[in-house]
Parts: C-alpha cells; structure tokens; sequence
C-alpha cells in the first residue's frame, strides 16, 4: 500500500496536503478534498519557527542579543519587585523552552487583558533553575514575539515579509490578537506548498536562489540540540528541542498541532511539507518514515495529486429539519478527542435544495446559509461582518438524521451537526480549534 493509500483509507488520519521537495524542486504534490493548493491554512505551532527567525534576523541586525535578559528587553513588564529567576531568563532560554518552569506559562494569560499578557507570564516564577529542563511553553514563544516587537517597532509579519516572505514569493497571514498583535506561539497562515518552501529555506542554511536572507550561522544555531526533551512520552518528541524546532529521527521539523508539519531531512536533500488534522500524529509520521521515503528511495513522481473523497450517502429520508441549539455529540468526532469549546449555534435548519441541501444556522448575531450537495462545495459564508471561506456536504442517514459537515479551509478544522427528526441536533469537531470556537474567527485577519 502506497503512502497516499494508507493515509487516505486510515480512519484515525485526515491528510489536506502534501508537498514533497527534493533538492529545492517539486517531485510530489497532493490535496484531500475539500482541500486546495491555495488554501492558506492555520499552521498552529509551526508559527514558533517564524517567530524564532525573525528573531534570528532582528539579533543579526544589532537590536538586541541571545544572552540579553528578558527583564531588560521588556523593562515595562518586568516584575516589580525583580523576581531572581525570573531575572535570569534570556533570550536564549525563550527559543530553547528551558525556562525552568514546570508548566506552560500560557496559563497564565488566557484570564487575563491582552494588554498584560506579558507581565502575567513574567509574573510565573520558574520552579526550577532556569536552563535546568525543558518544557513546552506557549508563554516563551507569546514573550519572543513581544521582544521583536518592542525591539523593532514592527509586528513579526511586517518585519518578515520584507526580509524574508517577499524575496521568497510567499505571502503568508497571521492571526492577531485584540490589540491587533500576531501572536509569537501560533496564528501565520501557508500554503502545504509555503510551509515546505520554509523548510527548503532552512535546509539550504537561509540562502534563497543564491540570495542569503538568513543571517550566517543562524540555522546551525537555531537547529542544533539545546535542551535535552527526553521527560516527553512520545518518541518523536524526546531527541531534543532546538529555536522553536523539534529534532526528530533524521533532521528537525516545523512543527504544528494537529500534523502541521514542515520535515527537514538535509542528509537526503528533502523537504516534506504536511498539513492535516489528527491527533495521532506520531502514527502519520511514522507512516512517513514506513511508506512515503522508500517510495521516494524508488523515485516517486506526481504533481498535483488530487483525492476527491466521497460523498456523503443520501437515503433519501426527509425533507425538512430544524433544531434549536446542538449539543456536544462525542459520536460525531475522533474517538481520540476530547469534549472541546463549541461555537455558539441556534435556530439550525435545513431542507433538500436542487443537488443538495440548504443549511442555515444563527451565530455571534449573524444568520448564515450554506450549500451542502453530497460531495464538497467550496463557497464564502459571512460570519460577524468576516467573509469566512468553507467547505460544505451533506447527507440524510436511514433514520432521518442529517449529517452536515462544515471544513474552515484556511484552518485544519471540522464543524460536523446531526440534525434529527425529532428536533434534536449534535454537534462535534473533528478536531478542536485551540484559540477560539468562534467561527468569524476561522480566517486570518
């Protein structure tokens, strides 16, 4: 079974594209319906990497230093009175998550006024010495984001795009927080074709057709091992953290919640770029390592790859549903998932249109109406004054129950409802968004 194969038909597996480079050219691509090769989607914690190199670049141009304290960098911030721990952290100790706490520090905002989020987070005394242990920390990559911007005068998107997204011809978004800031830990937005075309930019040692857009030296740096990761219970994630980069069982990765992944194997000359929505992702890459790089050790091929996926069944029961607000249906998501935040929905109805069904649902003050034949319909929905683009199907089941699934294609993210014939209606994510439920908020601003 090919790696297309096994993906395709492995029910804990949800692939959107893949994007295999071999010394800087395109030797395969494919999408998973409803997906595109233009869709510019969510890339998680492979933001973390975009952070850490503009970092890199503000260092490299005289705006501040690796072994700068953090204190001194964000002086507004700083505890008061100074914290000694807290004193010590550097730079360095924010892209290498050895902080020497013990938990993510960004608990400690989530409560808190975007305005303060940075004082909250120096305000978390580490448990330990700092540089003593690694541990994942969104609150570290939230601070580097701070620092640049504080250092710089710009956002980390206004600062990358001229230096290094422009020259490589990439256009990426980024989502932003209330006060309008992109966020260090998550929120750019690439393409399958953008994430792996990062990982070439790295493999190459930030040299771009000749040009070098990254400082000398800043890869080597910003992939060797600094901190040892093994206290972590999954293989792929205990050989070792770099800047905002994972080392794996050949070369590092980028790497993103749900299978958002750009791999870096330099020994091979290969970049493959992932992104998808799963929670068993060491299983896909293990799948990886199991199918897809002996079927390029024999020389696979193939552009623009496309599998259309299929339809949701018909039975041709009912013709009218409607419903008040859904509730949490765990049946309709991954068995893996947890019971996530759920949009806030009411007033669902549907009924059978020409080739399909028309589905509209109120939500945040808003009344949106969606086209869901059997196969995907690609189309844009305005949510909250958001144009929001989706992907809808549907299909009645024998019981008279209608399954609709919503696909936000600029995230990796699934809305699935059960409308029943009684008036009851369910719903799930495939897998849980882990910023906001909000579906306006489904789309780079």
């Amino acid at each position: 079974m090919s790696f297309v194969e096994a993906v395709t038909a492995d029910p804990l597996l949800e692939l959107h594209g893949l994007v295999v480079l071999r010394g800087g050219r395109t030797v395969f691509e494919n999408y998973w319906a409803p997906y595109q090769a233009d869709d510019r989607t969510l890339v998680y914690s492979c933001s973390k990497t975009l952070t850490a190199t503009a970092v890199g670049l503000a260092v490299a141009e005289g705006r501040f230093a690796l072994t700068d304290k953090v204190v001194d960098l964000l002086p507004g911030d700083a505890p008061d009175p100074a914290d000694d721990l807290v004193s010590q952290l550097t730079v360095h100790h924010l892209l290498s998550m050895s902080t020497g706490h013990d938990a993510d520090t960004i608990e400690a905002i989530v409560v808190g006024r975007p305005a303060h989020w940075a004082r909250r987070i120096l305000a978390v005394r580490p448990q330990t010495p700092v540089g003593s242990r690694h541990i994942y920390n969104n609150g570290a990559s939230f601070l580097l984001g701070e620092i640049v911007r504080a250092r710089t005068g710009e956002d980390i998107l206004e600062f990358l795009t001229p230096r290094v997204f422009g020259p490589m011809g990439i256009a990426p978004t980024w989502d932003r927080d209330p006060l309008g800031r992109c966020l260090g830990w998550t929120g750019a937005h690439l393409t399958t074709a953008w994430l792996a075309a990062v990982g070439e930019l790295y493999r190459c040692d930030g040299v771009w057709n000749g040009v070098r857009l990254l400082p000398a030296g800043w890869v080597g740096q910003a992939t060797a091992k600094h901190i040892p990761t093994s206290h972590e219970e999954r293989d792929e994630w205990a050989r070792g953290y770099g800047y905002q980069l994972w080392q794996g069982r050949e070369g590092y990765r980028l790497d993103g919640a749900f299978g958002q992944f750009s791999l870096v194997l330099p020994e091979r000359d290969l970049v493959i770029g992932i992104t998808s929505a799963q929670s068993e992702t060491e299983h896909l890459l293990n799948l990886v390592w199991e199918l897809l790089l002996p079927e390029l050790d024999d020389g696979l091929t193939g552009l623009d790859g496309h599998v259309p996926g299929t339809p949701l069944d018909d039975s041709g029961e009912g013709t009218r549903w409607a419903a008040g607000a859904p509730v949490h249906d765990p049946s309709l998501a991954a068995p893996t998932e947890d019971a996530p935040a759920l949009p806030q929905l009411a007033d669902v109805t549907a009924s059978r249109a020409a080739g399909g069904f028309t589905v509209e649902f109120s939500t945040e003050g808003s009344r949106v109406r969606v086209q869901a034949p059997a196969q995907w319909e690609r189309q844009v929905v305005a949510i909250a004054g958001v144009d929001v683009p989706v992907a809808a199907r549907a299909g009645a089941r024998p019981d008279g129950s209608l399954a609709v699934e919503l696909t936000f294609t600029e995230t990796p993210h699934t809305l699935r409802l059960r409308l029943r014939p009684d008036g009851s209606a369910g719903m799930a994510w495939s897998v849980p968004p882990l910023q906001t439920a909000e579906l306006s908020h489904k789309v780079a601003r």
